[in-house]
């Protein structure tokens, strides 16, 4: 049976209660002990060296988003300042400023300095590291793919020979 809607779903109070300690806690970024926690996904020291699969996981987390990935392909033309990266988009500079972070944690654009200006480029690495990852699908994939069309042309060879034995037998 469904709960009606904004009704508590869990089969006591005493869960309820240690359902909204755990959020309000986790909320905080406390666990039910009160020790200190963070999103690794989120917050990583300055200085912090990742490792291929922390790489590629960041790398995956900036493109999954659509505004960043019309900022990469400004960035593929030239370089930009935040403003010209902002002008497109209907929204504030600070947020295109957040969208810019993600991209340089993930080491997909850099920063350069040009007098007061602060452009932003991007860098080619991160996007070979993607494509070498991708290349081992691509490989499976096609080996399947030749697979698949090796079976289908069988399959038609076999149908065009009992066809054509079954037009001698009707001929005869």
């Amino acid at each position: 049976m469904r709960p009606a809607p904004g009704r508590w779903c869990l089969p006591e109070p005493a869960s309820r209660l240690e359902y909204l300690s755990r959020q309000l806690l986790g909320g905080l970024g406390l666990d039910t002990d009160g020790r200190l926690l963070y999103n690794h996904m989120v917050f990583k020291p300055n200085g912090y060296v990742m490792n291929s699969s922390e790489r590629l996981n960041a790398i995956f987390a900036a493109l999954a988003d659509p505004t960043r990935r019309a900022i990469l392909a400004r960035l593929a033309l030239g370089d930009a300042s935040v403003r010209e990266l902002a002008r497109p988009f209907a929204m504030s500079q600070p947020a295109i400023s957040k969208h810019l972070k993600v991209l340089e944690r993930a080491r997909l654009i850099s920063r350069g300095r040009d007098a007061q200006r602060r452009p932003r480029r991007l860098e080619a690495k991160p996007l070979a590291e993607i494509t070498d990852w991708l290349e081992n699908y691509r490989r499976f994939w096609e080996g399947n793919f030749q697979r698949l069309d090796a079976l289908l042309d069988d399959l038609k060879t076999r149908e065009s020979r009992r066809q054509r034995r079954n037009s001698k037998g009707e001929s005869q």
